[in-house]
């Protein structure tokens, strides 16, 4: 077939011929060609090198299907409110970009109404998680810079230690200022730290205490721990500087039960993701201690002290006293009028 001199072969005229539509593969001089035949003339022929042999549907406007619009679907993230500021940025900066760079809207709740979520709208789920992505990061690294909150421990206490106590202040003297020792009430030995910013996540540690409670009779063996607080060890190589000075809590039956508790309490955190193993350990097991000086509980005087003379073999006090320890708290990292560890929840060991 012959065509035309500058007929657009890719979008032609389309013609309509008894219901059908068909496209047009000739110019206007190719039709004046056409006038010069003679009306009876058999022009089959030559109208079949003109149309295409196979008839396409003709659709008025009305019949042609749009893509549906997308509509707006709403839905919550969970975010606890502490974080809310993290997600709004200054002046709003964080939340724009956000909006702007997925296509969503994000409601966040006034600071006084401390919901633990933000409302978000979106078109499609690509949308929404991207959103959802970028939150999540923007959460988890605001959580790694922010401090523990709370923080799992054993108690330590008894008559002979909280008057051995007393005693070793005062053999300190003026030396260390009186804050920067630990109050008996507050005695313990700590398992790991945690981030809990909402009630959820606290409820959501408490309910895991419960859960751990069956396996402590097993890991005890079904007996007591019974031990003695003694021996002062610092947590840095230079007993001339030293920020922390702390006891050790020795079983009397001299197992590993205790060790093997607080490992496997720790570890079994962390596979809940409440607690990490790179926050809370620096070797393979949990170090067991119970802090007697921190330097940092309080800013008067020197950063560091001289504890040569404490870890000398000539210290009259050597031994804190006997006790049994009964349970394990999850305590909060703030005090109560008492000057004690406010507990949220506890479990017995006894």
């Amino acid at each position: 077939m012959q065509i035309d001199e500058g007929v657009d072969i890719l979008c032609p005229d389309i013609k309509s011929i008894n219901g059908s539509c068909y496209r047009v593969l000739y110019s206007s001089n190719m039709t004046n060609r056409f006038k010069g035949h003679h009306q009876n003339k058999d022009t089959s022929s030559m109208y079949s090198d003109v149309y295409e042999d196979e008839p396409i549907t003709c659709k008025t406007p009305s019949s042609v299907s749009k893509p549906p619009k997308e509509s707006w679907q709403t839905t919550e993230i969970y975010t606890p409110s502490y974080f809310h500021k993290y997600i709004v940025g200054k002046s709003g900066t964080v939340k724009k970009r956000l909006e702007n760079e997925t296509g969503t809207l994000i409601y966040v709740p006034r600071p006084h109404e401390k919901k633990d979520y933000i409302t978000v709208k979106y078109k499609n789920e690509s949308s929404f998680s991207s959103l959802e992505i970028r939150i999540e990061s923007i959460v988890s690294s605001a959580k790694k810079r922010e401090r523990p909150t709370h923080f799992l421990s054993i108690p330590v206490a008894s008559k002979d230690i909280t008057e051995n106590l007393g005693k070793f202040q005062n053999l300190c003297g003026s030396k260390i200022h009186p804050h920067k020792v630990q109050l008996p009430s507050k005695l313990h030995l700590t398992i790991g730290v945690l981030k809990l910013f909402s009630e959820g996540e606290v409820k959501q540690a408490s309910e895991l205490m419960k859960e751990f409670a069956p396996r402590i009779p097993y890991i005890l063996c079904g007996k007591p721990l019974r031990g003695t607080l003694r021996n002062l060890e610092i947590m840095n190589d230079e007993p001339e500087s030293v920020n922390v000075l702390y006891a050790e809590l020795m079983l009397l039956d001299e197992s590993d039960r205790l060790q093997n508790l607080a490992d496997q309490c720790l570890e079994f955190f962390v596979e809940k993701g409440l607690m990490d193993y790179e926050q809370n350990r620096n070797s393979k097991n949990v170090k067991l201690h119970c802090t007697l000086i921190n330097t940092r509980w309080n800013s008067n005087g020197p950063r560091t002290i001289d504890a040569s003379e404490l870890l000398s073999k000539d210290f009259e006090l050597q031994n804190f006293g006997d006790c049994v320890l009964e349970k394990l708290d999850l305590n909060e990292m703030t005090t109560d009028r008492d000057k004690r560890y406010v507990s949220v929840s506890s479990v017995s060991l006894v």
